[in-house]
């Protein structure tokens, strides 16, 4: 609403009242002056708002495909289709996690190499510092002698089916480190991955594609069976449930790690399986020189790292007290329980039963 001021003249609301004082041409140049800077920084204020709301606006995170949408890579539509919601949802986070994990890698690979040099200038400096010889600072190691045992040992991956996918995951980590333990062995044997098939095959091929850089010297990865590789007489499976013991590795004989994650849902399987093949079958001798807390049951490559243990040190305790986490290991374990397992098998049972199988 306008305002009716002393002259008689309307007031805009908002619009501040012009003098009436007599006006030069000098003092009417000066307000118009003033006028447009006004104008100018009215505008200018309103541009910076502008730009401060714009700012202000959420940002919106892109949340990836649906699984109405999505297209599975590593298994038909129609399986991925029967699948909850939940589990098309994982499945679908495993696929896109696995598409990025090399780049992944590749870029931490180049971080620890950067990370490396740095340390290996910083080493150097420090040791010109202390006056020793530049190539004294980390300086690496000599491998370790090598002497081939003659032994072979099978890691048995027919057990895809019995897992997860979290746990298929899991067991070909530890046959990655069973080959990296017996390129550092002083005793390496011929070592064979059979049966490779479905999930841990995808696996290998994807998120550890690097096996195909493996030293064939030192693994050889197989789809076949091992009874299509090895006379089964000279198999022997081993096996916790077992109840036959060995006390040493015979050259002649092939020894089979059954490859397998279970967490105890599947008891006696490769004892099972054994025998249904008809292959002799056997545990360690780890109830004889050690006391357990828990079963006297191991990882894929703990198993496989007392026995390259046992062939390099030729001590069973050593070789179980090295390999076997101390958490399980029992209150008082130098006090040995008898050469008779609780079970009442010896060595010269193992012995028999491995002669019947043989003929």
């Amino acid at each position: 609403m306008a305002a009716v001021t002393v002259d008689g003249e309307k007031e805009e609301k908002g619009v501040p009242r012009r003098s009436h004082s007599p006006t030069t041409p000098a003092a009417a140049a000066v307000e118009e002056e003033e006028e447009t800077a006004d104008q100018k920084q009215g505008a200018t204020s309103q541009g910076v708002e502008e730009e401060e709301e714009n700012e202000e606006q959420p940002y919106h995170y892109h949340m990836g495909p649906s699984v109405n949408t999505y297209e599975p890579k590593t298994i038909g539509i129609d399986e991925f289709r029967r699948m909850s919601r939940k589990q098309q949802k994982k499945h679908m986070r495993q696929e896109m996690w696995e598409a990025g994990a090399e780049e992944y890698k590749a870029k931490r690979r180049l971080k620890n190499k950067e990370s490396r040099k740095r340390r290996r200038a910083h080493n150097r400096e420090e040791a010109e510092a202390e006056g020793e010889d530049d190539g004294a600072a980390g300086e690496k190691k000599p491998a370790a002698e090598q002497k081939h045992s003659g032994c072979r040992v099978v890691i048995d991956m027919d057990f895809d089916d019995r897992m997860s996918q979290r746990e298929v995951r899991s067991v070909c980590a530890q046959v990655g480190r069973c080959y990296a333990v017996n390129r550092q062995t002083a005793a390496p044997v011929d070592l064979h991955i059979t049966r490779l098939h479905g999930q841990a095959r995808r696996h290998f091929d994807t998120s550890m594609a690097q096996h195909r850089n493996w030293d064939p010297s030192y693994v050889a990865m197989e789809d076949a069976e091992y009874l299509d590789l090895f006379p089964a007489g000279r198999l022997v499976y081993l096996t916790a449930d077992s109840p036959n013991v060995i006390e040493s590795l015979d050259p002649a004989r092939v020894y089979v790690i059954g490859g397998i994650v279970d967490k105890n849902r599947f008891p006696r399987l490769t004892l099972e399986k054994a025998a249904a093949q008809g292959i002799a079958h056997a545990q360690l001798p780890i109830a004889k020189y050690v006391r357990m807390a828990t079963r006297k049951v191991m990882t894929v490559n703990q198993i496989f790292e007392m026995l390259v243990r046992f062939l390099a040190v030729g001590d069973w305790e050593r070789a179980f007290v090295d390999v076997i986490p101390s958490r399980k290991f029992k209150d008082g374990r130098e006090d040995k329980p008898s050469a008779v397992e609780a079970d009442g098998a010896t060595q010269e049972d193992c012995k028999e039963e491995n002669q019947r199988q043989d003929q």
